[in-house]
């Protein structure tokens, strides 16, 4: 169950988010702006001002702050990140819409930043921005954009978002005429930009200082690459297994080339880690083709995915799917490595039998651990006589324990940990026995 510390840690992130997200408005109706202004312009500028507020946030959310995810998965922290940014673009489009109602026909000439009075522009140029965020983002993989092109493209256009948002408030001055407000405003900026140059700059320096190392590949199945990777002059970092980190390759950690990856060795053989990489995009494809003493940085670990956190467990199931297995494998190494006696299980779909990833692994790890390794098979070969098909609830209630106290790990692609998480439930799983992460992060 989640513990007093998590639940706490939750409430003060949601009090916080709220709180900064809203500030400017408080700050606002604490100094009022002058008369002269009617309640539809005072009501569109507090609109601006929260658009650059929510804008401003989406860099808290990913900045990777080691005491910001741990209550809610990383993954879900992204997630939200991803989903708030529909309220930003709704209220970024409402407050010109709000403000110049009675002039609309005039203000869509203004679309042309060039064509917009001077104080305007800033703004019309940081809704540009923002929407080509938006489109870019949302819309990467049906318009096929490459992940290196879109790393390099959402950092700029965040910051440039925010940035011209905050020099069109400061040359609007439509709420920025009380000094009060102007200077407290301007530390709210200073505080933003600071948090910038730490994503951007202090975070890459400080991973210059720890670099590491590929010293093995191992190709696996189903097109999967093992990069073995050892600290170069540090001791590297401890993690727990099930957790991930972000990985750079290449000679400087300031490239923007980072992608998450579940970490697949035992937690008990750090500080040599290892990364196994399913190609399925262009960034992990090109993975295939690393070569050992190749530089690499690594940001974390990160995540809240362990048997670590279920140590009173009477055993621990997996539900696996594809490179799902990747975070699993890590908690099973782990307890093998610890001498663990508890009754285990793994439930992992796969395509082919051929294609799938760890499949001797797993076979070795049934002699160490009172494992069961239960593969189920879209395709399975002729004479077959495992489970077939996908994962159902039918087909976990005929595997899953039914005495004791177990936890659960769901991870795979999204529609498989949908059925699980359902058929878990209807199952009788309390939730506070269930932890699942969605590792579609970028």
């Amino acid at each position: 169950m989640p513990t007093l510390k998590d639940l706490t840690r939750a409430g003060l992130w949601l009090g916080l988010y709220v709180l900064l997200a809203l500030w400017p408005l408080l700050l606002l109706l604490s100094a009022p702006a002058p008369r002269g202004g009617g309640l539809a312009d005072e009501f569109g500028s507090a609109l601006g001002f929260l658009a650059i507020s929510l804008m401003a946030m989406q860099f808290v959310l990913t900045a990777r702050f080691e005491w910001v995810a741990p209550p809610f998965g990383t993954d879900l922290v992204y997630a939200f990140h991803r989903h708030i940014t529909i309220a930003v673009v709704v209220v970024s489009l409402l407050h010109p819409v709000v403000l110049l109602w009675s002039s609309l026909g005039m203000a869509l000439g203004w679309l042309v930043p060039g064509k917009a009075p001077w104080e305007i522009a800033s703004g019309i140029w940081a809704t540009w921005a923002l929407l080509a965020l938006a489109v870019t983002s949302w819309l990467r993989r049906r318009l096929k954009l490459p992940y290196q092109a879109w790393r390099w493209s959402h950092g700029p256009l965040a910051a440039a978002a925010v940035l011209l948002g905050i020099w069109h408030a400061l040359l609007a001055g439509r709420l920025l005429s009380r000094p009060v407000v102007r200077w407290l405003w301007l530390a709210w900026t200073l505080g933003w930009i600071g948090l910038l140059l730490r994503v951007r700059v202090f975070k890459p320096l400080a991973l210059r200082r720890r670099p590491w190392v590929v010293s093995e590949v191992r190709r696996e199945a189903g097109e999967a690459v093992t990069l073995v990777l050892d600290p170069v002059g540090h001791d590297g970092f401890r993690f727990r297994c099930g957790q991930f980190v972000w990985l750079t390759l290449g000679a400087s950690p300031f490239a923007a080339r980072e992608h998450p990856f579940s970490i697949a060795s035992s937690a008990v053989a750090s500080p040599r880690l290892e990364l196994t990489i399913k190609a399925v995009g262009d960034f992990t494809r090109g993975l295939l083709s690393v070569q050992p003493g190749e530089p690499a940085w690594l940001d974390g670990p990160f995540g809240a995915m362990s048997v670590d956190a279920f140590p009173d467990a009477d055993g621990y199931v997996c539900i696996a799917g594809g490179s799902g297995i990747v975070p699993c494998m890590s908690m099973l190494r782990t307890l093998a490595d610890r001498g663990d006696r508890r009754p285990h299980l793994l439930i992992y779909g796969s395509a082919v039998l051929e294609r799938t990833i760890f499949r001797e692994a797993l076979a070795a790890l049934s002699t160490r651990l009172d494992l069961r390794v239960v593969h189920v098979l879209e395709r399975p070969p002729e004479g077959w006589r495992g489970e077939q098909g996908y994962v159902t609830q039918a087909l976990l209630d005929r595997w899953l324990p039914h005495r004791g106290r177990h936890a659960y790990f769901v991870c795979g692609p999204g529609p498989m940990m949908d059925v699980a998480e359902e058929a878990l439930a209807r199952l009788g799983v309390p939730l506070s026995d269930l932890h699942s992460e969605r590792f579609d992060l970028v």
